[in-house]
């Protein structure tokens, strides 16, 4: 595993620090689910390694679904994290969307009959979306919600308010103007720290932390049965 960023200045396992007038400098009480965060953010390296050096460190096909879904989920966490710093909700909940997509489709990966099979499809250049479920539909990011939904029954609501963010709605236009008393309008670019509540960046870390241990959960699962005959799981460390 390469646990180096070149020409960064922080190694992956360092934390974070908390930057200066920053959501957590603001509201303190941010600071332990950022924490939770970017420890998790850290553990996205153990993860990762672990699926790759059990079996004697054979490769599968699904290893490379696994370790790219991990990868991108390391990204988007790292983003994340910088992005409520900045007050950043226009990056922050399309974000959020990108790891619940992740989470979706591990949850398919998972629950599918050969992961192999999809990796390799995946791999040779076919898209989910263009794939059928065993009762024929595409497997488009409406349908992976619904197959998920069952498994994790708090993310549908969270995606499909998040997807407002992603495509220009009302959320963006909500976000822009400010009303107070009767006649005094503001707007102004960029988004002002003071407009949006310290509630919903308590939310957006609760999703980003439940949906990261949930997507683990997949990897350790795959770790586990990896090289093993049918029914059987390997004891993992942790």
């Amino acid at each position: 595993m390469n646990h180096e960023t070149p020409g960064a200045g922080r190694l992956p396992r360092d934390p974070k620090p908390v930057p200066p007038g920053s959501s957590a400098t603001r509201f303190p009480e941010l600071l332990p689910a950022r924490g939770r965060l970017d420890a998790l953010r850290r553990q996205h390296l153990d993860v990762a390694a672990l699926s790759l050096t059990v079996a004697e460190g054979r490769l599968y096909p699904t290893d490379f679904l696994v370790t790219s879904m991990v990868q991108r989920s390391y990204g988007v966490v790292d983003a994340l994290i910088d992005a409520v710093d900045t007050y950043n909700i226009h990056a922050a909940a399309p974000l959020l969307r990108l790891q619940l997509d992740t989470l979706f489709r591990a949850h398919y990966a998972a629950s599918g009959p050969d992961s192999d099979d999809l990796a390799m499809r995946l791999l040779s250049g076919e898209e989910f979306r263009r794939m059928k479920d065993a009762e024929g539909k595409n497997l488009n990011d409406g349908r992976l919600k619904d197959l998920a939904a069952a498994a994790h029954p708090w993310a549908p609501a969270v995606y499909d308010k998040t997807s407002g963010w992603v495509h220009f709605s009302l959320s963006h236009m909500v976000a822009t103007v400010q009303v107070s008393g009767e006649r005094e309008l503001s707007m102004g670019v960029p988004l002002q720290p003071h407009v949006i509540p310290e509630s919903l960046w308590h939310e957006v870390y609760g999703a980003s932390i439940r949906a990261a241990e949930e997507l683990f959960l997949y990897v350790r699962g795959w770790a586990g049965r990896k090289g093993m005959p049918p029914g059987e799981f390997r004891e993992l460390p942790g």
